[in-house]
């Protein structure tokens, strides 16, 4: 009998060790499953949902795609090796733009459409000049605008 009663003391004591030790272990609310990064080569996913921005990075660490929400509505950006953005797509609650931009950030050309009509518009490399197609309401008109800044409506 004396053997059962010191087999229940360390039982209980293991017990009671284990029990301070999980308790001491769920204290620590800053755990981390994982430090740094991981390289994966291959990953296939059903379904993913992502709570914060996408960022992809180039073999040169610097952001290449940003997939970002905001309360404007969604937006892809695609930065050239310059970190400079230079194609983008966002969507909001009253239509869309998609947009290709040249390296100094100065539209190149974007196609949009909206709620009451769309437009495609084509600037030049340098900004100078361009022309505008647009139809809102099933109205449509032609804008064109010379190296000079003179615009003309053509209908």
């Amino acid at each position: 009998m004396l053997r059962l009663s010191e087999k229940l003391k360390y039982m209980v004591l293991g017990g009671f060790l284990t029990f301070v030790v999980l308790m001491y272990g769920n204290m620590n609310n800053d755990t981390e499953a994982q430090f740094g990064s991981e390289t994966i080569d291959a990953l296939t996913v059903g379904e993913l949902t992502v709570l914060e921005d996408i960022t992809l990075a180039g073999d040169d660490g610097n952001n290449r795609v940003v997939i970002f929400w905001d309360g404007n509505g969604g937006r892809v950006a695609c930065l050239g090796s310059s970190g400079v953005r230079s194609a983008g797509l966002q969507i909001g609650m009253l239509g869309g733009i998609a947009g290709v931009l040249s390296g100094k950030s100065i539209a190149g050309a974007s196609l949009t459409i909206g709620t009451e009509g769309g437009g495609v518009t084509i600037f030049p490399v340098n900004g100078q000049g361009g022309a505008a197609l647009s139809i809102v309401d099933g109205s449509g008109a032609v804008f064109t605008r010379d190296r000079f800044g003179n615009m003309a409506a053509h209908d």
